[in-house]
């Protein structure tokens, strides 16, 4: 984590102006310190920081393909090296706050637009060229997998043993559930789209989408991931409030049965993710709770 002091010296560096101020955020979980700096003709720039050397290298080309879809981002107005061995980059301000913090007081309207709103970006990431392999990468990269059911590893075989624990005995319906849905996801094509747009890094103020942010990677696979992990997250993070969004964002995409499967099956897998690795008790019966109830849902899709 670097300090205020040391976010005004890059920014001076990167930009050749002495901003008046930078407020650290707390925009996002990606691991980065984001600031944001207000300049002396009082532009605001976001700049983030990460200790990865190249964690924002394809930033910038990615960035540019998608605004050339027409979609919300950010410019790129400068990137380097920090003395610590790290990276960072600049961009303009996207106003806003994540949809999660937004979403309790928006309207069913409001909701209703920023799900199309939402659905429509991803549909549009969806027609550049397909990868070449599945997973996450720089757009027009290749990915490391060879199938998308490889990405969940392979299905487990056998009963779950007497006496597991809760966790594995959700495991172990997780696993009659995928079951039915192998063929599907045997068919899916290597599609870009957005997996980490789901109730965060999607920018909304007055009930309105503002913008869409860190976008370093993309997935090549299924769209509908995206979809079925925003399903969890409005349940663990913003519970009956955010219901209707959720609703809105299957409505939205208008799924086949199969995929309205494959939708429910990766709610459930992200349910049972976060659960493996909440490390609070009092959150792990929150998810554990959560989890069974998005089982429910998928064994009877």
């Amino acid at each position: 984590m670097i300090s205020d002091g040391q976010a005004v010296d890059l920014v001076r560096t990167a930009l050749g102006v002495q901003p008046l101020g930078v407020a650290r955020q707390g925009l996002t979980d990606s691991g980065n310190d984001v600031f944001r700096a207000v300049l002396p003709d009082q532009r605001t720039v976001a700049f983030r920081v990460s200790s990865h050397p190249a964690a924002f290298a394809s930033t910038r080309r990615n960035l540019e393909i998608l605004r050339g879809l027409g979609l919300p981002v950010a410019e790129v107005l400068g990137a380097g090296s920090t003395a610590t061995g790290g990276s960072f980059i600049l961009l303009s301000w996207i106003p806003g706050r994540d949809l999660q913090y937004e979403l309790p007081r928006m309207s069913t309207e409001q909701m209703t637009r920023v799900a199309g709103a939402v659905t429509g970006c991803q549909k549009r990431v969806g027609t550049l060229p397909q990868g070449t392999g599945f997973g996450w990468a720089p757009i027009g990269e290749k990915a490391g997998a060879a199938s998308w059911t490889e990405i969940f590893g392979a299905p487990a075989t056998g009963p779950v043993a007497a006496g597991a624990t809760p966790l594995d005995q959700l495991r172990g319906r997780l696993r009659g559930v995928r079951e039915p849905v192998e063929p599907y996801l045997a068919r899916v094509r290597p599609v870009c789209f957005l997996d980490d747009l789901t109730i965060k890094n999607v920018l909304v103020e007055g009930g309105a989408l503002q913008g869409l942010i860190d976008l370093d990677s993309v997935c090549y696979g299924d769209p509908l991931l995206a979809v079925g992990s925003t399903l969890t997250l409005i349940a663990t993070e913003v519970g009956e409030a955010g219901r209707f969004y959720g609703e809105e964002l299957i409505r939205c995409w208008n799924p086949e049965p199969d995929e309205l499967r494959a939708i429910r099956f990766y709610a459930a897998l992200w349910s049972i993710g976060l659960l493996s690795a909440a490390g609070d008790p009092q959150r792990a019966r929150t998810l554990e709770s959560i989890a069974e109830a998005m089982l429910r849902l998928a064994e009877g899709a």
